[in-house]
């Protein structure tokens, strides 16, 4: 039976780690990785578009997508494994800022980060485009070519979840080392010689703070009350990060990808034969 070409699929939610994701699939695979986008900012890969993208590109391993959406498409000749990761919501909130300050682009993002504060950015999306900071990430997990409303409700989370479920390799930007861990793991045995390197390629994320910290610090920039209605309206992604964090601590067992139990037993076994050898 001749073998099916594996093909790895990315959704990349904008601010969720996907740039240093990319970075690593294009270090390891080159030319066979591709980065796929319409040119319309508002622009949607359908599930079409990847099949024929696949077919007009054969030598093709990998490709992210900011536009494209799950569920993934079926591809004749190709083993599909996909890939997304979800974050917080609340700390993706200034990360997007941080992003569009720094971003030498002519977006009106980007325009508005240079020239209001951290406040009066948030004030402006949350009347011109709530969606990129209120529950954007079950929008990005549960729209399709037909219903791209940028509504959510308990609809679109349960469409949301269910679509996470369907994704080969679900993280979260807080365990990135654990889940490139995983993808490492379960793409090892149809990506033979993959080595991905684990390398942060945007400075707006580092080490996430704990949820303390950005709380306090919402507060004192934004005030209270719109740091409050931001939590209130991201309740959903709240849900959805939840599940995402559940699918990867499974996944990982399932797998026996980084089994901290194990190694801190492995550790302590060393530290006890160091201390006997003294």
């Amino acid at each position: 039976m001749r073998r099916r070409t594996p093909l790895l699929i990315h959704y990349h939610i904008f601010k969720n780690a996907g740039s240093s994701f990319e970075w690593a699939l294009e270090q390891a695979l080159g030319d066979a990785y591709r980065s796929f986008d319409h040119s319309s900012a508002a622009g949607f890969v359908s599930a079409r578009d990847l099949v024929e993208y696949c077919f007009r590109h054969p030598n093709v391993r990998a490709i992210s997508s900011h536009q494209a959406a799950p569920p993934p498409p079926k591809i004749f000749g190709r083993e599909v494994f996909t890939s997304l990761l979800i974050r917080d919501p609340i700390a993706r909130i200034r990360s997007v800022y941080a992003f569009e300050r720094a971003q030498a682009k002519s977006t009106p993002g980007a325009i508005k980060a240079k020239e209001l504060t951290f406040k009066q950015y948030v004030e402006w999306r949350l009347e011109t485009s709530p969606a990129v900071l209120c529950n954007f990430q079950v929008y990005f997990c549960s729209r399709t070519a037909a219903n791209r409303s940028q509504v959510s409700g308990d609809e679109q989370l349960e469409n949301a979840i269910k679509n996470l479920d369907g994704i080969s390799l679900v993280g979260t930007v807080a365990r990135f080392d654990e889940w490139l861990a995983l993808v490492q793991k379960v793409l090892s045995s149809s990506f033979p010689n993959l080595a991905l390197a684990s390398a942060r390629q945007n400075a707006s994320l580092g080490c996430e703070p704990s949820k303390g910290e950005i709380l306090e610090q919402l507060i004192s920039e934004l005030g209270d009350a719109t740091a409050r209605y931001l939590i209130q309206k991201n309740e959903l992604d709240m849900c959805l990060h939840q599940v995402a964090d559940a699918l990867l601590t499974r996944r990982l067992a399932e797998h026996g990808a980084g089994l901290t139990l194990l190694q801190a037993y492995t550790s302590t076994q060393g530290d006890r034969s160091s201390s006997h050898r003294l």
